[in-house]
C-alpha cells in the first residue's frame, strides 16, 4: 500500500494534454464551477501518476466509475481523497479506500456523528470530550472504509461499524480490512482501507 500526498495550493500543474477526451469534457462543464482548475490539476496528476504505475502514456489510461463513484483502474488499484489544498492519492494491488479532511469548525458537528457513526461510537466520543479532532480522525475512518468498499458514507453506521478511543480503531465487522490513520500534514487527518 502506497499513498502521496500533494499540497493543490503550490503544485503547478496544468498540462490539459495529459487528460483523456471525455475529462476535457467534464472540465468545461465545470468552467463555471469553483472546482474547475482543482478538478484539472487533480486529474493530471492522477493520470501521471497511473501512468507510471500502468506502463501508459497519461491519457491512454482508462478508468471508470462504480454508480456511487468510486474509481475503478483494471490496471492499478487506486482511490482518491482531497480536502482543503491537499490531494491524496493511494495505490495497493487490491481495494483500497482513502481519506483526508482538513479539521474544521463544523456547524452541527454532533448531528453529522449521529448520521456517520455508531450510537457506541458517538457516546465514546462525547465521552472522550467530543474533540474536533478526533471527530474528523473518525469521519476519516468511515469514509476510507465506505470507499474501500464502494458504498455511501450513509451506510458507514450499519454495514462498517467501528470504535475509535483516540488510539486505537476497532472494527465491530468481519472480514474487516486493515485500517491506519495518518497525517497528511498539519490541520489535516487521514485514513486508508486495504487488503493487507
Amino acid at each position: 500500500m502506497e499513498y502521496l500526498v500533494y499540497n493543490m495550493g503550490s503544485e503547478a500543474v496544468r498540462e490539459v494534454e495529459l487528460l483523456h477526451p471525455g475529462e476535457l469534457d467534464a472540465v468545461e462543464r465545470a468552467a463555471y464551477a469553483a472546482r474547475g482548475e482543482g478538478y484539472l490539476r487533480e486529474r493530471t496528476i492522477l493520470r501521471q501518476e497511473l501512468a507510471r504505475r500502468c506502463g501508459e502514456k497519461p491519457a491512454q489510461v482508462r478508468f471508470s466509475y462504480t454508480d456511487l463513484g468510486k474509481p475503478i483502474c483494471a490496471k492499478q488499484p487506486f482511490n482518491i481523497s482531497h480536502s482543503g489544498d491537499l490531494l491524496c492519492i493511494a495505490f495497493h494491488h487490491g481495494d483500497i479506500g482513502v481519506d483526508i479532511q482538513r479539521v474544521r469548525p463544523l456547524p452541527r458537528m454532533a448531528a453529522v456523528a449521529g448520521r456517520i457513526f455508531t450510537a457506541e461510537q458517538v457516546a465514546l466520543w462525547h465521552r472522550r470530550g467530543a474533540s474536533r479532532e478526533e471527530f474528523f480522525s473518525a469521519w476519516c475512518i468511515a469514509e476510507a472504509l465506505v470507499k474501500f468498499a464502494g458504498e455511501s458514507i450513509f451506510t458507514a453506521a450499519t454495514r462498517f461499524p467501528f470504535l475509535y478511543d483516540g488510539r486505537e480503531i476497532h472494527p465491530l465487522f468481519s472480514p474487516a480490512p486493515a485500517i491506519e490513520l495518518f497525517s497528511p500534514a498539519l490541520g489535516y487527518a487521514g485514513a486508508v482501507a486495504y487488503h493487507p
